[in-house]
């Protein structure tokens, strides 16, 4: 079940009201992750009980895609954990469905903005209403791993601040052709949709507009699953039959060469290769690319309507935003703090994955970059469009232009009934 799904049935946990002041009491936290970061958020969390001993902290953490499945559930159940993340793209639907609590209605002394930009703290605001501040962000970028790329008998790389499409692709196929049979330049990764997304806005495209309203080209869409299927066809990618759902690097890194990471997998991506040299490179870009197309991902922060202490869950989401120690506990492991003072802790003790990260975040944040508009309520289906045209085209033998015509369809529908 998608976060839209719960939004008309819901409509809302009901309450509103603020508790009575006190930092005390039992606060539910939900987060998604692997087994490493529940291992690093857990005792982090935890902490929180040593700043306030009053409250007891109760986790609730979970795999990505059932964590989703679940917060959707407990939405429309009303019976939401107190204090919770959620990806960007669901963001809308969830303060639409007025289960968030808006917490510009605490006392002041509760949330503590002050080291971030006003303006930046107000351009998380969600119809006006503060409902889910942006905790960490990333940029995606090319991971490349040098060491396999090395043992193949290929040390000249392009140089990424001048490569192009057919750049990555020679290299991908290069590889392929370097190594035994069952290794490839890159897996299949049509369906990954922030690449997908980042692409389009490479061609001047976009999903919505500023009015929420879907703006996407089916021609620029067609063109991203044409380039896959020409690089399948040539070679340079592992085909989706081999790979079927398995297309993270932690599943098929060792047998590519290539990955295009969002910087915020990066760290596990070296654990799993820790005896490789995983190096990152800014994105290829076109002559006729526009210059603005990078992004920063969010993963925001929510305290629920419906939390039995209200401010002991606004005071746990701002130890998450303020408390200086995530940058020891927790690091760089779901991408980058957006407050200042945490990440130059970070800047302070960083290893070298770490310093790679901040320094290709650096280097993409030097880039223009031009609104990327969240979905609207029942826009975060977006994402299963990219997805299901992907397997449509390259397992059901789907024609591109059909495909993508078909999900752009149903997503207008999905749309239309909020």
């Amino acid at each position: 079940m998608g976060a839209g799904a719960f939004a008309v049935a819901c409509g809302g946990n009901g309450g509103g009201a603020v508790g009575d002041g006190e930092i005390a009491g039992n606060v539910r936290f939900a987060w998604w992750g692997n087994a490493h970061r529940q291992e690093l958020y857990a005792p982090f969390a935890q902490g929180f009980e040593d700043v306030e001993p009053d409250v007891s902290i109760q986790l609730e953490p979970a795999e990505y895609s059932p964590y989703l499945d679940r917060i959707s559930v407990q939405a429309g159940g009303r019976n939401l954990p107190d204090t919770f993340w959620i990806p960007a793209n669901q963001a809308t639907s969830f303060a639409d469905a007025d289960v968030l609590l808006d917490l510009n209605e605490l006392p002041d002394d509760i949330i503590n903005f002050n080291e971030m930009p006003s303006d930046l703290v107000s351009s998380w605001e969600i119809n006006g209403r503060q409902v889910a501040p942006v905790y960490t962000q990333y940029s995606p970028a090319v991971q490349i791993d040098r060491t396999a790329f090395e043992e193949a008998g290929i040390t000249d790389l392009p140089d990424d601040e001048s490569w192009s499409w057919e750049d990555f692709w020679d290299l991908a196929q290069e590889y392929s052709d370097a190594t035994e049979e069952g290794n490839w330049g890159i897996s299949s990764m049509g369906a990954f949709y922030q690449h997908a997304h980042l692409w389009i806005r490479q061609q001047g495209g976009e999903i919505f507009g500023g009015g929420g309203n879907l703006v996407l080209d089916p021609d620029i869409l067609a063109g991203w699953f044409a380039m896959w299927q020409s690089a399948i066809d040539r070679g340079a990618v592992m085909p989706p039959q081999v790979s079927g759902s398995e297309t993270q690097w932690t599943q098929t890194g060792h047998r590519t060469g290539l990955y295009l990471v969002q910087l915020n997998q990066y760290l596990d991506n070296v654990s799993f290769s820790s005896d490789h040299d995983l190096d990152l490179f800014k994105y290829p870009e076109d002559s006729d690319s526009t210059d603005d197309y990078q992004f920063h991902y969010h993963i925001r922060m929510c305290v629920a309507r419906s939390a039995d202490n209200p401010e002991a869950a606004a005071a746990f989401l701002n130890y998450f935003l303020n408390d200086e120690s995530a940058a020891e506990m927790v690091g760089l492991a779901t991408g980058f703090p957006v407050n200042p003072s945490v990440i130059e802790r970070i800047e302070q003790d960083a290893d070298e994955a770490e310093q790679r990260m901040l320094d290709m975040q650096a280097r993409v944040d030097e880039q223009p970059m031009r609104d990327r508009p969240e979905p609207p309520p029942a826009g975060a289906g977006w994402q299963q469009l990219i997805e299901n045209a992907n397997d449509n085209i390259f397992n059901g033998g789907q024609d591109i232009d059909d495909a993508v015509a078909a999900g752009i369809q149903d997503l207008e529908q999905q749309l239309e009934r909020g």
